[in-house]
């Protein structure tokens, strides 16, 4: 071998031996190597499964959130929304007004103010569940402090809670000398000659306008304070006081058709309320009342005089006298219905729901006198003069009620 084929031999690749040159592979397209598909997990991880990894974790995260929110928020969220009451009777003192035509909601506002309920709702609800609640009288209570809504209206039904120091009580057929009376108890003595101005000022006590006489107000608040329970706020103004009282009759008038009934009958509303007060001073018995009204009206229809001693009595009465101690045929006046025909000029007392009805709804009959026909005082009725004079003998003679 000559000495530059050892030197080729020497220069060549020794890789070439083996593999061949790269001349070898020029022109000829490279071919990549086939990667399994683990390999190609390794190079490109899947993009949805790191999303799906991601997904699982929020969802994680959420429940665990959720879980917390359960467990500590809920329970606080249930707790405000829940009604507050108090548990068991409460204790201390503590007065509070229920004025009328108040509903649960305003009762247990009261309450709830006063300290006495711990949610306007927890007596709202005791009320719903007792239907006794609608028997809640207008008046001042004396409740306890942290009662549960049921025991405040227990004790709001018991009339022993009542606090009556301030209440005017009109009963029916009290007149307005014993309204006067009710109201110098309660707002004192003081105000005694307050109170005796705003009885005789009637025409800023809003009486109905179907009761004046053309343009004049009835020269007298009789008739208008309606019977029932006041509780008087001490400082209140005597007038607004008989304002609610002459309110309450006018809710009465209108509730009732009493105006309108009067008409049909004949007789003006004031005539009418004239005769109600007239029949609620002389029976005792509502079966009685509409008997009255009807001897009234036949007597004054047969233009006799009405000879009713109870018309008689208000005269003294309006003096401060004791009309158990004049004669009743001789006392001075209009209101002497044994010398005057006719009605009195105003109502005697303040009548109630039934003698207002009986005023109106007379019962029929043809009876001109009555006289009491026991002890009990049940009335006696009769056109005949002369069964009226042996029934009031033999009343005199029983000492049933007759002078």
């Amino acid at each position: 071998m000559t000495q530059r084929e050892r030197e080729s031999l020497t220069d060549a690749d020794p890789h070439s031996l083996l593999f061949g040159t790269d001349d070898d592979y020029a022109g000829e397209p490279a071919v990549a190597p086939r990667l399994t598909r683990a390999d190609r997990r390794v190079e490109h991880p899947n993009p949805h499964r790191r999303h799906r990894r991601r997904g699982r974790l929020v969802v994680l995260l959420a429940v665990v959130l959720v879980a917390a929110v359960a467990v500590l928020i809920v329970p606080r969220l249930i707790d405000y929304f829940r009604t507050k009451d108090y548990s068991g009777n409460g204790s201390g003192s503590v007065r509070i007004t229920v004025h009328p035509n108040d509903s649960a909601s305003d009762i247990g506002n009261t309450l709830f103010h006063a300290g006495v309920v711990a949610s306007v709702g927890a007596f709202k609800d005791a009320a719903s569940a007792n239907s006794k609640a609608q028997n809640i009288q207008p008046g001042t209570y004396i409740l306890r402090r942290h009662m549960s809504g049921k025991s405040a209206l227990a004790l709001l039904l018991d009339p022993r809670a009542r606090d009556t120091v301030n209440d005017v009580v009109v009963t029916e057929g009290a007149t307005v000398v014993d309204v006067e009376k009710g109201l110098v108890k309660v707002l004192g003595s003081g105000k005694r000659a307050a109170i005796v101005r705003a009885i005789e000022n009637t025409s800023a006590l809003g009486l109905p306008i179907d009761y004046r006489t053309g343009t004049r107000s009835p020269v007298s608040p009789e008739g208008f304070l309606y019977p029932a329970t006041y509780t008087i706020d001490p400082a209140a103004a005597p007038r607004d006081i008989l304002q609610t009282m002459v309110t309450r009759f006018t809710a009465q008038d209108r509730g009732t058709g009493f105006t309108d009934a009067a008409k049909q009958l004949g007789s003006t509303p004031y005539q009418a309320l004239i005769i109600a007060s007239i029949a609620q001073a002389e029976a005792k018995y509502a079966a009685d009342l509409p008997k009255v009204a009807r001897v009234i009206l036949n007597r004054i229809k047969a233009r006799k005089p009405l000879q009713i001693d109870a018309t008689s009595a208000y005269a003294p009465k309006l003096k401060g006298l004791d009309p158990s101690k004049v004669i009743y045929a001789d006392v001075k006046g209009p209101y002497n219905t044994y010398n005057h025909t006719g009605l009195p000029p105003t109502p005697i007392d303040n009548p109630g729901s039934q003698a207002m009805d009986a005023a109106v709804h007379p019962a029929t009959g043809n009876w001109l006198y009555y006289v009491n026909r026991d002890q009990a005082g049940h009335l006696f009725f009769t056109s005949s003069e002369k069964q009226f004079v042996v029934a009031a003998a033999r009343c005199k003679k029983n000492h049933w009620g007759c002078g």
